[in-house]
């Protein structure tokens, strides 16, 4: 198998897509020959001598639809790619169907969002199989859905080297991981917090996340707002966007990961959190299947969405949790990461389900 893969950024330190370039190294190791066609290439040091890379730019539709037609064709009709995988963006598969089914090209998407549009629904009709997350982390009604698990990097995420032990004697750390934007949810995480420091908890919160789409600093400004209401400046810290290199450092000195995320979708970062060994806190719906087998302590690691008062009385239980129990709990979680969410198995498991077309 020759593989393209089609993404929108290809960067070892971006703070949101820096992991593909794992996703990259996994693949690339199962397939004849792999090319990244994206839109923006930064750090690409360090991948395998069987990749190669071309750069689509940002600007300019008509031209961008050009190229991206251009590199395709070559990848077919010339250089010997026989599959296609893109990562995310529908769009990119329905301006590709045209070229990959005359080239008799298997085609492929991977998705995890829960919002469905016609994008999405028109994509799903021109590809073979749609890869995803978990089973509410794509929701079109399509016999195409293949259910993968993610891919979480489990030398990338790890426990604090010192085990958490070492992070137990600090100040009591939430960490919070995403865009600040309204699908996040930080004014309920904010208004959580303060209800914990009315109870006497000397607690802080960390939120590693920046500003991507329109609309969000003004947003980020909203949010500072609150900050200042709820006489939070001196214990909460916006670290804006945090490269992928460096996002481990927060998770191993955190002691509680705590999410208000609404996107319905198994969120990566949730997972990053659990292979760190780091206990979490979610109100998504998508965790209650994943982590029912922890039994009776399933429930205390979840919240009512947009619930403050439910996130407050959550984490204190788990913050003032024995810090043997919490480490146990940690290992558990980090357990369940390695068993159905390793980057490896995720990547071979992909090569193997896009070789057999269905």
């Amino acid at each position: 198998m020759n593989l393209v893969l089609v993404t929108q950024v290809l960067d070892r330190q971006d703070a949101v897509l820096g992991f593909f370039a794992r996703w990259v190294e996994g693949l690339a190791a199962r397939v004849g020959k792999l090319r990244v066609v994206a839109l923006e290439v930064g750090d690409v040091s360090g991948l395998p001598p069987n990749v190669d890379v071309r750069v689509l730019g940002r600007r300019g539709f008509l031209g961008r639809y050009m190229r991206y037609r251009r590199i395709l064709n070559e990848a077919f009709a010339a250089d010997g790619f026989d599959t296609l995988l893109t990562h995310m963006v529908p769009r990119y598969s329905t301006l590709a169907a045209g070229l990959a089914r005359r080239h008799n090209v298997g085609h492929f998407l991977w998705y995890t969002h829960k919002g469905v549009d016609k994008r999405l629904t028109r994509a799903v009709e021109v590809v073979h199989k749609v890869f995803t997350a978990s089973d509410e982390s794509m929701r079109v009604d399509t016999p195409k859905k293949t259910v993968t698990g993610h891919g979480i990097d489990l030398q990338h995420f790890q426990p604090p080297a010192g085990g958490r032990d070492a992070v137990d004697g600090a100040p009591l750390r939430l960490l919070s991981v995403g865009r600040l934007t309204p699908a996040k949810d930080p004014l309920t995480l904010l208004r959580g917090l303060a209800l914990l420091v009315e109870r006497g908890l000397d607690v802080h919160l960390d939120w590693a996340g920046g500003s991507l789409a329109a609309g969000d600093e003004a947003y980020r400004k909203k949010v500072e707002r609150e900050v200042q209401d709820l006489n939070l400046s001196e214990r909460v810290h916006l670290h804006g966007a945090v490269a992928y290199t460096q996002i481990p450092d927060l998770y191993q000195r955190a002691h509680l990961f705590v999410s208000g995320s609404r996107t319905g979708s198994v969120d990566k970062v949730v997972l990053e959190a659990m292979a760190c060994g780091l206990p979490v806190l979610t109100c998504n719906e998508s965790f209650v299947p994943l982590l029912r087998e922890l039994g009776g302590e399933a429930e205390v690691l979840g919240f009512a969405a947009g619930d403050p008062h439910g996130l407050a009385q959550r984490s204190q239980t788990l913050l003032e949790m024995p810090a043997a129990e919490r480490a146990d709990l940690g290992v558990r979680l980090r357990a369940m990461v390695a068993r159905d969410h390793e980057v490896d198995a995720l990547m071979g498991r992909l090569v193997q389900e896009m070789g057999e077309r269905g």
